[in-house]
């Protein structure tokens, strides 16, 4: 009996042993599984912010309408009030007409030579002022169609701009790390700019467009977006796309927000490979239509920045500039870059 327990309690010990040799299996992690924890760690980068206005339109929108005034101006028609009854002296010169019969003969062939001319010329005068007064009315019929088409333009220019309907755009670019005129450009522009004022803040939107526009041989990925949102939920969602980027970056080692800089030393970048800078212009317009559709190509690309850098100051209402890394000495690594920007494709 002791020999068969002992035998069995020796079976169960070599079987818990052999049990704890197999490793099972674990449900793997859907969330970025092609990195190790590592690397997750580090898919954060530091980055540089710039930007400012509000969709708050000011009165001065309205104040450009144009309205057109009526001037009436009235003639008044001169009436001489000469006295058509024959003068007193009528008899005295009929007196002298019944003493010069002569004088009266001549007197009246000539005035029927008189009446002749006066007929030639009087076609030749109202000839020439029928010619005169046609082209006055032409000119001023043309003057008048043309007026109502530059007024119809303006109204609608004006409806746009002064109504409930605005736009928000996002335009993100991926450049190789070769593009470090880019980092530094922006750096430099941002430190310099006033952005609480409008002229500061389309400065920094032409400036930054133009900043990529001559770097476009280092394109290589991008995504974009472009939607009409009524104004009062457009600062709701311009902050959380604003948002969205910056959770991407470890810190903003550099921000200008409304001419308020902040500065904040710049992490040593690893010594991995170096890939990949990262532009994001996030732009909130008057427009009451989206600002450009899906771009597949360089020239689509292209064509969006030049809309952007060439939009008028009234319509600009707020726009940000964000890029990453922040210092041209550091750029995102391949890793970094899938982590945290999967959505972005490729430029064909």
């Amino acid at each position: 009996m002791l020999q068969k327990t002992t035998k069995l309690f020796l079976t169960t010990v070599a079987a818990i042993a052999t049990i704890n040799t197999i490793e099972l299996p674990q449900a793997p992690n859907t969330s970025h599984s092609w990195l190790k924890p590592q690397q997750e760690v580090q898919a954060r980068s530091s980055g540089g912010r710039s930007g400012g206005g509000s969709f708050k339109k000011g009165s001065s929108g309205s104040s450009s309408r144009s309205s057109s005034g009526s001037s009436s101006s009235s003639s008044g028609s001169g009436s001489s009030r000469g006295s058509s009854t024959p003068s007193r002296s009528h008899n005295n010169s009929s007196t002298y007409y019944n003493n010069s019969r002569n004088y009266s003969t001549s007197t009246t062939y000539y005035s029927g030579g008189s009446g002749g001319a006066g007929i030639f010329f009087g076609v030749v005068f109202f000839g020439i002022f029928g010619i005169i007064l046609f082209a006055i009315v032409y000119s001023t019929l043309k003057s008048a169609f043309s007026g109502n088409s530059n007024d119809n333009n303006s109204t609608a220019y004006s409806r746009e701009r002064d109504n409930d309907i605005v736009t928000i755009s996002r335009l993100q670019i991926a450049l190789l790390a070769l593009a470090t005129d880019v980092q530094s450009g922006l750096t430099e522009l941002s430190l310099r700019v006033d952005t609480s004022t409008e002229e500061g803040l389309q400065e920094l939107l032409q400036e930054s467009v133009l900043i990529l526009l001559r770097s476009s041989e280092y394109w290589t990925h991008h995504v974009n977006s472009s939607q009409k949102i009524n104004i009062d939920q457009a600062e709701a969602k311009f902050n959380s796309l604003s948002l969205e980027e910056r959770s991407k970056l470890s810190s903003e080692t550099l921000s200008n927000i409304e001419g308020n800089i902040k500065e904040k030393s710049v992490i040593s970048p690893d010594d991995e490979s170096a890939m990949y800078i990262v532009v994001t212009l996030l732009v909130g317009t008057a427009h009451d239509k989206p600002l450009f559709e899906d771009i597949r190509t360089p020239d689509d690309l292209k064509e969006a920045l030049n809309s952007l850098g060439s939009m008028p100051s009234d319509y600009l209402l707020k726009f940000e500039l964000m890029w990453s890394p922040q210092t041209e000495n550091d750029s995102l690594t391949y890793d970094e870059f899938i982590s945290e920007y999967s959505n972005m494709i490729d430029l064909i």
